[in-house]
């Protein structure tokens, strides 16, 4: 079945957060990558591991992730790790907070290493948040999880970043459904991109 015609509590959501060397997803590489496997709004499988880039990591991003060269040193490389993130994501929605720096890092990699060309759809929780919670100060993951009374176990480490987005796509996908009465994939990537819904009367 066409993944985008299908019913959302059907579909598989994997939620990604990658750490990185930098912020090009063509020069910089990854240092860590966790994902999270939604379905029904709950939490069903996960795949978290360090990356050794095989670059030097900056003091600069060791203070901001706590990742530094040591513990990358025996950790895999992308091009071992991404035939195992190919097939974690098959046939799924591409979660993030701010898709398009991690899908980036990962569809980067996974051509670069592997020749893989990735092509889930990619949904956006910092779009969402701009449509469902307008007047939100701050969308970063740690004011809207904050908001959100979502707890971070390790911020600015994968897992711990991946986790919580995670549970704020499910607060986020049963608000559309309960709000705007959205029922199928394409309809909540239609409200991500701008698509007005009425709301459903209480």
């Amino acid at each position: 079945m066409d993944l985008m015609a299908q019913n959302v509590d059907d579909a598989t959501f994997v939620v990604v957060d990658v750490e990185t060397t930098g912020m090009s997803a063509v020069e910089d590489r990854m240092t860590e990558i966790a994902m999270m496997k939604v379905r029904n709004g709950v939490l069903i499988d996960e795949f978290s591991t360090l990356i050794n880039p095989l670059v030097t990591i900056s003091n600069f991003i060791t203070d901001l992730t706590g990742i530094d060269n040591l513990m990358v040193r025996d950790a895999p490389t992308a091009r071992e790790i991404m035939p195992n993130v190919a097939e974690f994501l098959e046939d799924s929605v591409f979660v993030a907070h701010n898709a398009a720096f991690d899908w980036g890092f990962v569809s980067h990699a996974a051509r670069r290493e592997r020749g893989i060309e990735l092509e889930n759809p990619q949904l956006c929780t910092v779009k969402l948040s701009r449509k469902i919670l307008p007047t939100l100060a701050s969308r970063s993951l740690g004011p809207l999880s904050q908001f959100l009374d979502v707890t971070i176990p390790q911020r600015h480490r994968a897992s711990g970043d991946a986790y919580a987005t995670a549970l704020i796509l499910i607060k986020f996908i049963s608000y559309l459904k309960k709000k705007h009465s959205l029922q199928t994939v394409e309809e909540i990537f239609r409200f991500q991109n701008g698509a007005k819904f009425a709301d459903v009367p209480q």
